[in-house]
């Protein structure tokens, strides 16, 4: 096996809600399966080989922050179009924004057939999903001021909690690798069952031998809480 290479994307400046904490689940998640791995942090200005990394994930930051990092990742947009079908991408919070079309008539990177807008009313709600990828709840939380009007390939159908919009009951989307979603938690601590189903798909891809993990303390953590919410 190959070592796997992650990049952490605007990992100074897009870690509002103590985002990292998905890069933590990730390399955990490869230790239990006996991988090699990097993490590589880049920022504003740094110079992007997209072709050397595996994985990529980048989380939340504030509306002057993500204008910033739109601002520098568009010097990538051709590149990222071309592989995000090929990699992994996570994104979170309001950088899932920026593979859109627009944000605040701002030009995006256009992988996705949405925009985005600033709304007055702040979204602060915890979060309760189902996916088509997973026979398991995924769970969060949201902190925004941001919609947007994506009408396809959703991650998530909304059981308890926001949509992409308010006349939607979706949120996130998912294409191919590409994992986008608002939620954060951070999503891949709370969510065990996500987080080893985005490493599961990478491993057979790859064609890496995969081993089943439970019963450890994330998956705990997660049963007592969604013991919280009466789910059918």
């Amino acid at each position: 096996m190959k070592i796997i290479k992650i990049a952490h994307l605007y990992y100074d400046i897009m870690n509002l809600y103590g985002e990292s904490g998905n890069i933590l689940a990730l390399t955990e998640a490869l230790k239990k399966q006996g991988a090699r791995y990097t993490v590589t942090n880049v920022t504003k200005g740094d110079k992007i080989d997209f072709s050397k990394f595996d994985i990529f994930y980048i989380g939340c930051g504030t509306y002057d922050n993500q204008i910033m990092v739109l601002k520098d990742i568009l010097r990538y947009k051709t590149e990222i179009k071309k592989i995000i079908k090929k990699k992994i991408f996570i994104a979170t919070g309001n950088s899932y924004e920026l593979f859109g079309k627009k944000i605040n008539n701002m030009e995006a990177l256009d992988c996705f057939n949405f925009e985005s807008k600033t709304v007055r009313d702040r979204i602060v709600k915890e979060q309760v999903y189902k996916t088509y990828i997973l026979d398991k709840p995924v769970i969060g939380f949201q902190n925004r001021v941001s919609i947007n009007n994506n009408k396809e390939n959703h991650l998530f159908e909304v059981i308890d909690g926001n949509a992409d919009n308010n006349k939607s009951k979706f949120e996130g989307v998912h294409i191919n690798n590409f994992y986008g979603t608002y939620t954060l938690g951070p999503l891949l601590i709370r969510n065990p069952h996500l987080l080893d189903k985005i490493i599961k798909d990478f491993f057979i891809a790859n064609k890496y031998p995969y081993k089943e993990i439970k019963g450890t303390p994330d998956y705990k953590a997660y049963d007592e809480y969604i013991k919280n919410f009466n789910i059918k």
